[in-house]
Parts: structure tokens; C-alpha cells; sequence
């Protein structure tokens, strides 16, 4: 059997797919990740995702941007249409961060800024909706870790069902139509990353919280961190592969 192929988009460099990319790869997925920053050409890549395409996925990548800052990213617009059509049953895609934020500006949401981001690690749990989803069914159970970096906090599309809830943004992960994911945390990240974010990213810091704080929540974190999202990666592969072998057309 021929491997699950999964397309991300990377919006800036050092927000790739990190870890989460090697536990999909574990799972037995190959990930090509197209960077439109760099001049890559979007357009042929995602014309692998539709019909019978190259690809059986899209994952859309976190970054510093908001959704609708088009004039920065002029790749942007392309990306939410391409979201409206998974929404629609197009194809799986699965939004970390600001890729969940396009996909619900997408779908019409309201996006608003956070008079303070969220940055850190945050106790979430899966709601009833969740614990019943093909893919986020993998985090039912007790509360689990979860690493956020977002100022930007989205509102909950129209006709979405919320997987996964907690802290005061309370939209974590939400699924529009029969496979279009969308998460504001973080299931890629680690201590690395977050080292970066936290040197190059002048945003100010959650009240009571210091960079060290910050770091010391990721270290504590990070084998539940592994542990969870490594079955979040497992899980999306496993729905891919199901879905291809009863047809990629069907939903």
C-alpha cells in the first residue's frame, strides 16, 4: 500500500511541521511542505488535493501573521478558499493555529485580539463532540497539556462543532463539515520552537508570567506533550488512510 501523502503549508520560517511532522511520518505519511514566503508556487501544489490528486491532505501551518493580514501574505486569500472547499467535503485538512484562525476567517468567524496573548502550557479536555470525532476522538479522557502561542483568538465558525475547549479562549480545536480541523494550540511545537518564538516575537507576556516560567511549563510538560499529540498525528494518518481505502471521494 502506497503511503498517505499530506501537503503543508508553512507561512515563515521556523514554524514548520517539527515533531508533529515525524509522528506523521511514523505513522506512515509523507509531508511536502510548500512555503509561499519563499516564492514557492502554491497554485500547482494545491491542484494536488482536489479530483484525484497527488495528495490525500492539507495541513496548514501556524505563524506570527494574523488570518486576514493579506497585504504581508498575499498568499492568504488562496489559502482560505482552498479551506472553504475542504470545509465543503474538497478534501481532510487539518489547521494548526493560525491555519485553524484561516480556516474559521474562512467559514466567516469574527477573529479578535487578545488584549494579552496566551503562551504557554494550558490544561484542555475534549468535549462530548470531540470524544466522538474520527481524529480528536484520540484526546478523550482526562484534561490534557496543551502548548498555546497565539494573540489572535478566533470565535467558533457557524454550523462548527467544538472538540476541544479550555483556558478563557475557549475554541481549541473545532472540525467544519465532515473533515475540516482547525486547533488555536499547538501540537507540533516544542521546547526548541518555543525558544525561538520567545526571542523573536515581541509580544508581551501572559500576566504573571516571565519567559523562564514559560520555558520551565514546556520542560515539565513535554513527555505528555509527546504522548498526546503523537496520538493526535497517529490518529489523522489512520482517518486518511480509512478514507482512501473506501474511496477518497466519499465523506
Amino acid at each position: 500500500m502506497s503511503s498517505v501523502r499530506i501537503l503543508a503549508v508553512e507561512h515563515e520560517h521556523g514554524t514548520g511541521p517539527e515533531r508533529f511532522g515525524t509522528w506523521l511520518a511514523e505513522a506512515g505519511a509523507e509531508v511536502e511542505v510548500v512555503r509561499p514566503y519563499r516564492g514557492e508556487d502554491l497554485a500547482e501544489s494545491f491542484a494536488g488535493l482536489e479530483g484525484d490528486g497527488v495528495f490525500d491532505a492539507l495541513i496548514v501551518l501556524g505563524g506570527s501573521a494574523g488570518p486576514l493580514d493579506d497585504i504581508d501574505n498575499p498568499w492568504f486569500p488562496a489559502v482560505r478558499d482552498l479551506l472553504t472547499r475542504s470545509a465543503a467535503g474538497g478534501f481532510p485538512s487539518l489547521n494548526i493555529c493560525l491555519g485553524g484562525e484561516l480556516l474559521a476567517a474562512a467559514a466567516g468567524a469574527a477573529i479578535s485580539r487578545r488584549t494579552r496573548p496566551q503562551i504557554g502550557v494550558y490544561g484542555l479536555r475534549a468535549t462530548s463532540a470531540g470524544e466522538r470525532d474520527p481524529v480528536f476522538s484520540a484526546l478523550a479522557g482526562a484534561e490534557i497539556p496543551a502548548v498555546l502561542f497565539h494573540q489572535e483568538e478566533m470565535a467558533l465558525p457557524t454550523d462548527a462543532a467544538l472538540l476541544v475547549t479550555g483556558s478563557d479562549a475557549p475554541v481549541q480545536a473545532f472540525r467544519l463539515g465532515e473533515f475540516a480541523w482547525g486547533t488555536q494550540f499547538h501540537p507540533e511545537t516544542d521546547a526548541a520552537q518555543i525558544e525561538r518564538w520567545l526571542a523573536s516575537d515581541p509580544l508581551r507576556l501572559p500576566e504573571g508570567k516571565t519567559e523562564d516560567s514559560i520555558r520551565a511549563e514546556v520542560a515539565a510538560a513535554d513527555a505528555e506533550l509527546v504522548e498526546t499529540n503523537r496520538r493526535l498525528a497517529h490518529s489523522f494518518v489512520d482517518f486518511l488512510r480509512t478514507r482512501r481505502g473506501t474511496g477518497r471521494s466519499a465523506s
